[in-house]
């Protein structure tokens, strides 16, 4: 199940923007309910993080794989928000029951939209 596209701050047209996916893969239906409780908070730090455009959250619980697509300002608005809670704590509390996280970066203009999940699953692949 894909979320819905949450754009927080509008897309300036002329603008070049940072598209982020990652496919986050747990290695077990214990380590999956402990990403499921911790992505709520993720997300409430996503709505208020400096510099994130939009994002979107694709869960598919029974073949164990999530995966992220969100659009930043910047690269240092992406680093910020990486490092800052809750995000990093539940990267550390999981480190040990996911798999290995792909991440792929590209860039798009704000004219273009927001990224799909179809392109962003593509270069995950």
């Amino acid at each position: 199940m894909k979320s819905r596209w949450k754009s927080v701050v509008p897309l300036e047209p002329d603008a070049e923007y940072l598209v982020l996916a990652s496919s986050i893969p747990p290695k077990s239906l214990g380590s999956t309910w402990k990403l499921f409780r911790g992505s709520r908070a993720v997300r409430r730090q996503l709505l208020a993080a400096a510099g994130v455009m939009g994002f979107s959250m694709l869960a598919e619980p029974l073949s164990k794989h999530y995966a992220t697509l969100s659009v930043w300002r910047d690269e240092a608005a992406l680093d910020a928000f990486a490092r800052d809670h809750p995000h990093d704590q539940l990267m550390a509390d999981l480190a040990l029951a996911m798999g290995p996280t792909k991440f792929v970066r590209w860039a798009i203009r704000g004219a273009d939209g927001p990224p799909s999940w179809s392109n962003a699953l593509e270069r995950l692949n």
